[in-house]
This record gives C-alpha cells, structure tokens and sequence, in this order.
C-alpha cells in the first residue's frame, strides 16, 4: 500500500472512530434517562455497538484487504485489528443489549450452510460486503420468516426500520412499569 493510502486509510479510520465516539457519548446521555432493560435503551445501547462492530469491520479489511472470517471469530479478528493501537474492545466484541452476540456473516461465506445470512426475495441482503445484525429482542433471527426480522437491528438498513418496533415496545413497556412513566396498571 502506498504512503499516500496509508495516510488516507489512518484519516478514514480516525474519522470513523471519532464518529463512534460520538454516537457512544449520544447514547449514554439518553440512556442515563431511561432503565438499562427499556427497550429503547437496549436498541440505542445496540445500535452504537453495531456502529463500533463495523467500523472495526472496515478497519480489518483496511488493513487485510478482505474481509474478516464469518461469525465470533470474525468480530474478535476485527475488535483486535481495531485495538491494536488503542484499547476500543478490552473484552473482544460486545454483545447486543439483550446479552447475546452479533451475527455476522461475510458476502463471501453467504451460502455457506448455516452461515446466518439474510436473504429477501431471493436474494441475500447486503450483497456485496458484509451482515452484522442482532437479532432483537425476540432473539429470533428471522432467516425464515420475515415478520421474525422486524426487530433485527442491522448494519445494511439505514432507515431504521426495527425503531418503530421498539417504540412500540418502549410504550408497553412505560404503561407497565411505574417507576419509566406509566400507572403501572
């Protein structure tokens, strides 16, 4: 690699990780509002984890020039790569804000059997790079059944769409619990 690519891959790794810095800080000022299990707390907790698991995504294949083995050992070779110069992932990948690991399957390793990889319409979501996802608050991945994904929170959906599946348990959970805002009724 060039001197001059060097350069430009530092600046865009230190970009990246400023971002993550900043979406982190983001999301513990809203979580200190609301119970650790809330649901948008765990979804919010989630999303600034999945951010920070695909920048050290894109980090790894900076530096290799491929991408990172599908599954834990994947996310532990790319959470490494990342810290190698600053500690960002002391433990290894975090795991999502319902206390299991992130799926992630390279473009790569999709049809492999069992990879977890999503397809839709027949065809594989985020065809050309990478899924990382949690699989929500069902636990459910939804390889075979679509209402199963809603609550999927990935990296290949930029509208968001799982967000209005957890404001929706967000309220159920507020009408519940008296001490996040409901009678507890």
């Amino acid at each position: 690699m060039t001197s001059r690519r060097k350069r430009i891959a530092k600046t865009v790794l230190f970009l990246l990780s400023g971002c993550t810095i900043i979406l982190v800080t983001a999301f513990l000022i809203v979580s200190v509002r609301m119970p650790n299990d809330a649901p948008l707390a765990r979804m919010y907790r989630t999303e600034a984890d999945l951010r920070a698991l695909s920048t050290s995504i894109r980090a790894y294949v900076d530096a290799h020039g491929v991408y990172p083995p599908q599954g834990a050992a994947g996310l532990q070779s790319a959470t490494a790569c990342i810290s190698h110069k600053a500690d960002y992932f002391p433990q290894g990948p975090p795991l999502d804000g319902w206390g299991r690991p992130f799926c992630y399957v390279s473009h790569t390793d999709y049809q492999r059997e069992g990879s977890g990889a999503i397809m839709q319409q027949g065809m594989y979501l985020a065809p050309d790079t990478y899924q990382l996802y949690s699989c929500g608050a069902d636990g459910d991945s939804g390889l075979d059944d679509i209402a199963a994904r809603r609550d999927n929170i990935c990296s290949w959906d930029p509208a968001k769409t799982w967000r209005t599946v957890y404001h929706e348990l967000q309220t159920t959970y507020d009408a519940a619990t008296p001490d996040a805002g409901g009678d507890g009724s």
